[in-house]
């Protein structure tokens, strides 16, 4: 797995942003799987996505194979963070009353790449409501096949212990992005799972979370609407049924690639509304 010592910063946010996405290049198949706001998963839709090159540094293709739609030319901007694994994230930079509110999130390891879309409901007074949740697992054709989708259902024995790792920041700022290190904890008591994470970069880290179990696949966190996810794929994530106002939200998506290596991308919004920045973890298990 990629490590970030060595990863020059200086230009993350300009030019180095066309050479990670390229990384994306090629076509993508696997299936759209959709999630209701309680977890309930509904058809899989298969699909093929291509992301093509024309001019260097300037414009890519996007071209989606599923309703007969074509995406128009895509232009990296302000609201979306290209990683240097390939990875990145997009999503809306302000959460608005009325407006819808959502983001993506990108992990690609490889000739294997794992999607997921989070989008909210806005109302008049500045509430969101979960709409729905969408998760891509995709291989690139025809480097591999379909069998590389293959992974054998989440369970939370493979996400409590002990993870550390390496971690990338990119302020929303745009200032200067910060690589540190990341820990992650999860524990089970009693029926409870409690999760401490934490990042160097971070100063308002580390932070502890009580979650009650709903069903197999899903927690609620005791002091806040956040929920915990297990996915299939070998995917966690964390969404809000409904966010409140004043709420700030740290949504995040996890792909555990084994038993004891995992990647995990988090876009971080405050209690105003604002995007505070995105961050990308590589971990191990200890």
């Amino acid at each position: 797995m990629t490590e970030f010592a060595d990863t020059p910063i200086d230009h993350l946010w300009s030019t180095d942003q066309w050479t990670y996405i390229r990384k994306n290049i090629g076509q993508w198949r696997g299936p759209f799987i959709q999630f209701s706001s309680q977890a309930a998963q509904g058809s899989e839709v298969p699909w093929v996505r291509t992301l093509a090159k024309e001019r260097l540094h300037q414009h890519m293709s996007l071209a989606l194979q599923l309703t007969l739609h074509r995406q128009p030319n895509y232009t990296p901007g302000h609201d979306i963070c290209c990683l240097p694994t390939g990875a990145f994230s997009q999503g809306a930079m302000v959460r608005r009353p009325w407006s819808s509110f959502g983001a993506e999130f990108s992990l690609l390891t490889d000739n294997r790449r794992l999607r997921l879309v989070q989008l909210y409901n806005g109302t008049a007074s500045g509430e969101h409501t979960l709409d729905y949740v969408t998760l891509i697992p995709e291989y690139r054709s025809p480097a591999v096949g379909p069998d590389a989708l293959d992974s054998p259902p989440l369970t939370l024995d493979t996400v409590l212990g002990t993870w550390q790792g390496n971690s990338l920041y990119l302020p929303a700022t745009m200032d200067k992005p910060h690589i540190g290190s990341s820990h992650w904890q999860a524990q089970r008591r009693g029926n409870d799972l409690t999760v401490t994470w934490g990042q160097e970069s971070k100063p308002t880290d580390p932070k502890t979370q009580r979650f009650t179990p709903i069903d197999p696949h899903r927690w609620q966190a005791a002091d806040s609407s956040l929920q915990f996810w297990l996915l299939p794929g070998g995917a966690s994530c964390t969404v809000y049924p409904q966010l409140s106002k004043q709420q700030g939200a740290r949504l995040e998506l996890c792909w555990y690639l084994s038993s004891h290596q995992r990647q995990r991308l988090v876009r971080d919004y405050g209690t105003d509304g604002n995007w505070i920045g995105t961050s990308l973890m590589l971990e191990t298990r200890q």
